[in-house]
């Protein structure tokens, strides 16, 4: 080889050395720095999995007795409440007592009776004794009150009440019956057929409730009248006893 030719290669050889030196220097910096980065990365410690204990028998006892006060506390609760149901139901009850006899007591000390006619008593409540009866020609015992009156004359009602019951009867003729508070009743006849109220209806004291008809073949010595009676709980009263005198 010529000097010309030696000369010329030794740059060039100079300059492929400084590439391979450098190449090999990037390499070694890269693996370098890609095994410093993976020492410094911190490795995250693992948490021991523990395994679960098993109670001990005290403890297991202990939480026996803390379920059973437990149950005993709300099992008491429960008679509590009920045992204050039951009381209140109780009093509650009682109360309602009292007040119906209140209401009882309140209503039987107003109730008053007012003359259904006015009239001469022609035959007299008599239970215990036997009476003159003009129409029989006897003597005989009577329930009810015979009170003069007209034929075509009203009839009122004694006291508040309900219809409770319109019937013929062959003695006093057709006769309404009336049914007031507390086991009070008022019976009325002979009446018409007119100015009847329904059965069922409500009556005030002293609204009509009838009009007097002709006596019957019964009564009929006593002329023209109202035979009026009084019953309470189905027990027989004088009526002079209940009527203002």
């Amino acid at each position: 080889m010529s000097q010309n030719k030696q000369n010329k290669m030794v740059p060039i050889l100079v300059s492929m050395g400084l590439c391979v030196a450098a190449l090999g220097a990037g390499v070694t910096y890269y693996s370098y720095s890609h095994v410093t980065a993976e020492e410094e990365t911190p490795i995250q410690p693992v948490s021991p999995v523990t395994a679960a204990q098993t109670p001990t028998l005290d403890t297991a006892k202990l939480e026996r007795q803390q379920q059973q006060e437990a149950t005993k506390q709300e099992t008491t609760q429960q008679e509590n409440t009920t045992n204050n149901t039951n009381t209140s139901t109780k009093e509650t009850t009682q109360q309602s007592k009292q007040n119906t006899t209140t209401q009882s007591t309140q209503s039987t000390a107003s109730l008053t009776f007012q003359w259904p006619v006015q009239g001469e008593i022609v035959l007299p409540y008599s239970v215990e004794q036997a009476v003159y009866d003009p129409t029989l020609e006897q003597y005989r015992t009577n329930d009810t009150l015979c009170i003069a009156a007209e034929a075509g004359s009203t009839v009122a009602a004694s006291a508040n009440g309900v219809v409770a019951e319109i019937k013929d009867d062959e003695e006093n003729g057709k006769t309404l019956v009336l049914e007031h508070a507390n086991g009070w009743r008022t019976t009325y006849g002979p009446l018409t057929e007119e100015n009847l109220p329904q059965t069922g209806e409500t009556v005030a004291q002293g609204e009509t409730i009838g009009t007097i008809a002709e006596p019957t073949k019964y009564q009929v010595a006593l002329g023209s009248h109202l035979v009026f009676s009084m019953q309470q709980n189905g027990e027989s009263i004088d009526p002079t006893t209940k009527l203002p005198s």
